[in-house]
C-alpha cells in the first residue's frame, strides 16, 4: 500500500516535469514561430480592480493575481471555482458532487462570505445566504475572458463584503470573440454541457448571445443530482466618441439537491433557484483630464425548497418530544402554526432576495503624476424567507457608500496610493475603511509595495435578521439556527503587506511574493444559549455574536515561467499560521482556531504546445490538513489533472477537442465532508467555431 501511495505520488511529480522537458526539448527540435514583435515588447499588465481605476500592475496597493483564458484553458476547468486554484491562499472545495465554494485564508464552513465576487464590476453576493452561490450567477466558464483577484482586504474599494478579497470576473467582449460556437462536454456522474454562443458587431454596437445546458446525476451514495440553464446577453454602445454603453444581463434556473455529506444516511433535499441579473454602465469624456461613469445593477433570486407537512417531520425526530416541539411553536420561534398543520422546508434555503445599486464614479487625471476617482453610491437590499427570516415579512437594508483613491507619483520609480470607503447602513454603525500604499521601482522590472488597510464587515441581511427554527435535512430533529443579535458590531481587520514584483518583459514571466499580517477581532461566531432549558432539542438556541478572533500570518507567491511562446509554467504556493480562538457558548469550551485554515497550500501548471493544434497540459494541486468550520477535519490531499487539447479546420469551421482527466493517478480524497469523496473524473469536450 506504501509502495503504490509513493508511485502514485511520484508520478504526479513527474507528469509536470516530463511536460517542462518535453517543452525545452520542443524548443530545440521543434519547428515553431518565431517571436513576434508583440511577444518582446509586453508592457506591464493594466489592473481595475483594486483601486476602480486603470493603473499599472506595479502601481496597485495590493497584490493581485490574473488569470487569462488561455491559463483557464489549460487547466480544463469545468466550474469558475475550479479557476481559482491558481490563487495563491485560495481554497477551492466541493461541499457535495455539485455545490462548489471558494474562500480566502481559510476559515470558513460551506457558505464561505467575507468575499466580493463580481461579474463586470457588479456584485453578485447574496445577502439572503450572505455567501455566493456559484450556480446562480449567471456565466459559465465558457463566458469568461479574464479573472482579477484582489488578494488581501479590499474593502477600501468595493465595501464590507470584499473584507478578505474581491474576485472580478470579466466576460469576454463580441469584439474579440467574434466566432459562433457550439460545444458540448460528457463524462463522470454522467455529466452532459451544451453550450452555444454568438457574436455581432456593428459600428456603433457589438453584443454576445450565449446559452448553456448543464445536468449531472451526482454522486449514487446520495443521488444528488443537478441542472442548470444559463443565458446570457452582453454588447457595448458606442453613440458618440465620448460616450460607452456597456450592458449585461443574464438568467439561470435550475436545482441542484442539497445535504451534508459527513453520514452516509443523510437525506439530500431538492432546491430549486431561478436568478436574473441586469447591469448597465455608462461612461463619458468630459475632456482630457475628467471621466464620468453612471452605473446601475438589479440583482434578483428566488430559492425554493421541498416542503413536508409536521406531521410527517415529527415522525422522523429523534431526540425530541411533541411537547418541546410545542413549545417551540408556542415561542413563535417558527412558521409551524400546529404539529399536524402546515408544511416546512426540509432544508434552509428558501426565499426570495433583490439587490438595487446605483453608483457615481468622476476620475480626474490632471497630469501623468496623478491620478483620482471618487464616488457615490446607494444599494438597497430586499429579503424574505419562511425559513432564515421566519415571521419577520421582507427585511431591508439600505447603504449609502463613499468612496476615493488618490495616485500620486513624487518621481518616476516612486507611486503613492491612498482610497478608502466610507459606509452608512440602516442596519448597523457607520464606518470607514481606509488603506495606504507605496510601491517603489527598485529597477524597471522590479517593484517593492508596503501597504496597511484597516478594513470593517458589516452584518448581512441574514447576519443581522436571521431567525428560523427547521427540521435538519439529515431527516432529524428540529434545529433552532438562530436568532437575531441586535447588538451585533461589524467585524474588523487591520493588514500589513510587502510585496514584490518582478517581470522579464521580453517573455511574459513574472515573479510575485506577499508577506502579511492579517488581525480579525470581533468576528462573527455562533453562539449557544439554551433558553427552553431542553438539552434534548439539538444546541437551543444559536445567534451570531462577536466572539471569534484570529491572527493570520504568512507569505503566498505566484511564478510564472515562459521561455518561449509554445511553453509555460504557472505555479503559486501559500504558506499560513493562524492563532485564534472563538466561544461557543452554553456547555462549550473556548475553540481554538488555530487548524481552520490549511497551512500550505500549492498549485503548478504546465503546458506545452507540442504542435501547432496539439497542447499538453498538467496541473497538479495541494492542500494540507485542515479543520473546516463545517466539514471538520480533512486530511491533506495531492490531486493531478491532464489536459489534453487538439484542433482540426473543416473548411470554413474550427473543431476543438479536449480530454480532461481530473484526479489522473485515483487517490481519491475527502473534499470537505467525509462522504464527498472526489475520484478519478473524464471529460471529453467538442467545441465547433464557425
Amino acid at each position: 500500500m506504501t509502495q503504490t501511495w509513493t508511485v502514485k505520488n511520484l508520478l504526479s511529480i513527474i507528469l509536470p516535469v516530463f511536460i517542462l522537458v518535453a517543452g525545452a526539448e520542443a524548443k530545440e527540435n521543434t519547428p515553431l514561430p518565431e517571436f513576434t514583435e508583440e511577444d518582446i515588447f509586453i508592457d506591464i499588465p493594466q489592473v481595475f480592480s483594486a483601486t476602480r481605476q486603470t493603473q499599472k500592475l506595479t502601481e496597485a496597493p495590493a497584490s493581485i493575481t490574473i488569470l487569462s483564458q488561455k491559463d483557464i484553458r489549460a487547466m480544463g476547468a469545468l466550474k469558475i471555482t475550479d479557476v481559482l486554484r491558481m490563487v495563491p491562499g485560495m481554497q477551492s472545495y466541493n461541499v457535495t458532487a455539485n455545490r462548489s465554494a471558494a474562500t480566502y485564508h481559510g476559515m470558513s464552513d460551506d457558505h464561505p462570505g467575507r468575499m466580493e465576487v463580481m461579474i463586470n464590476g457588479h456584485s453578485v453576493y447574496l445577502p439572503l445566504l450572505s455567501t455566493v452561490a456559484w450556480e446562480t450567477i449567471g456565466i459559465t466558464v465558457q463566458d469568461i475572458d479574464y479573472i482579477e483577484v484582489v488578494r488581501g482586504s479590499n474593502a477600501p474599494a468595493y465595501g464590507s463584503n470584499a473584507f478578505l478579497g474581491a474576485i472580478n470576473i470579466v466576460t469576454k467582449s463580441p469584439i474579440s470573440d467574434q466566432n459562433n460556437k457550439l460545444s458540448t462536454t460528457q463524462g463522470a456522474l454522467n455529466s452532459q454541457q451544451y453550450g452555444f454562443s454568438h457574436s455581432e458587431t456593428s459600428d456603433s454596437i457589438a453584443y454576445r448571445l450565449s446559452t448553456h445546458f448543464e445536468e449531472n446525476d451526482g454522486y449514487n451514495i446520495y443521488d444528488d443530482g443537478f441542472l442548470n440553464r444559463v443565458v446570457n446577453l452582453s454588447g457595448t454602445y458606442t453613440p458618440s466618441f465620448a460616450d460607452t454603453i456597456d450592458f449585461n444581463m443574464g438568467v439561470s434556473s435550475g436545482f441542484i439537491y442539497l445535504g451534508q455529506a459527513d453520514n452516509i444516511d443523510n437525506n439530500f433535499s431538492p432546491r430549486e433557484h431561478e436568478s436574473n441579473f441586469q447591469h448597465i454602465r455608462w461612461n463619458h469624456i468630459l475632456d482630457a483630464e475628467n471621466e464620468l461613469g453612471i452605473r446601475f445593477t438589479h440583482n434578483y433570486l428566488d430559492l425554493e425548497e421541498e416542503f413536508t407537512s409536521a406531521a410527517s417531520a415529527i415522525s422522523h425526530i429523534e431526540k425530541i418530544d411533541i411537547q418541546s416541539a410545542q413549545q417551540l411553536i408556542n415561542l413563535n420561534i417558527n412558521n409551524l402554526g400546529s404539529i399536524a398543520g402546515t408544511q416546512q422546508p426540509l432544508g434552509s434555503e428558501h426565499g426570495t432576495m433583490h439587490l438595487y445599486d446605483l453608483e457615481l464614479e468622476h476620475r480626474y487625471n490632471p497630469n501623468s503624476n496623478i491620478s483620482t476617482i471618487w464616488g457615490l453610491g446607494y444599494r438597497s437590499e430586499s429579503a424574505k424567507s419562511d425559513t432564515l427570516l421566519v415571521n419577520q415579512g421582507t427585511v431591508t437594508e439600505d447603504k449609502w457608500r463613499l468612496f476615493g483613491n488618490v495616485q500620486w507619483k513624487p518621481l518616476q520609480q516612486l507611486a503613492f496610493n491612498a482610497g478608502g470607503m466610507f459606509e452608512s447602513t440602516s442596519i448597523a454603525a457607520a464606518h470607514f475603511s481606509p488603506r495606504l500604499a507605496a510601491n517603489y521601482s527598485l529597477t524597471p522590472s522590479s517593484t517593492i509595495r508596503v501597504s496597511a488597510t484597516k478594513a470593517y464587515r458589516t452584518p448581512s441581511l441574514l447576519e443581522k435578521n436571521g431567525l428560523s427554527a427547521l427540521l435538519n435535512n439529515s431527516g432529524g430533529y428540529y434545529d433552532l439556527v438562530a436568532i437575531p443579535n441586535p447588538d451585533l458590531e461589524p467585524e474588523e481587520l487591520t493588514s500589513y503587506e510587502l510585496g514584490y514584483f518582478h517581470q522579464w518583459k521580453e517573455t511574459g514571466s513574472f515573479l510575485d511574493i506577499r508577506v502579511f499580517t492579517e488581525k480579525i477581532d470581533n468576528a462573527f461566531n455562533s453562539y449557544y444559549i439554551n433558553a427552553l432549558g431542553v438539552d434534548d432539542v439539538d444546541d437551543g438556541y444559536r445567534m451570531l455574536t462577536n466572539s471569534a478572533k484570529w491572527k493570520n500570518i504568512g507569505a503566498e507567491f505566484q511564478f510564472k515561467l515562459q521561455p518561449h511562446p509554445n511553453f509555460s509554467v504557472l505555479t503559486n504556493y501559500s504558506y499560513i499560521n493562524t492563532k485564534g480562538e472563538r466561544d461557543r457558548g452554553y456547555g462549550r469550551d473556548i475553540d481554538s482556531l488555530d487548524d481552520r485554515t490549511p497551512m500550505h497550500t500549492a498549485a503548478l501548471l504546465t503546458e506545452w504546445k507540442a504542435t501547432n493544434t496539439l497542447s499538453i497540459s498538467a496541473a497538479q494541486y495541494y492542500m494540507s490538513k485542515v479543520n473546516w468550520l463545517e466539514g471538520s477535519h480533512r486530511e491533506q490531499y495531492r490531486r493531478t489533472d491532464l489536459i489534453l487539447s487538439d484542433s482540426f479546420r473543416l473548411k470554413n469551421t474550427v473543431l476543438n477537442t479536449r480530454l480532461i482527466v481530473q484526479n489522473l493517478f485515483d487517490d481519491p480524497y475527502e473534499d470537505f465532508y467525509e462522504y464527498n469523496i472526489f475520484d478519478r473524473r473524464a471529460y471529453i469536450q467538442l467545441q465547433l467555431d464557425f
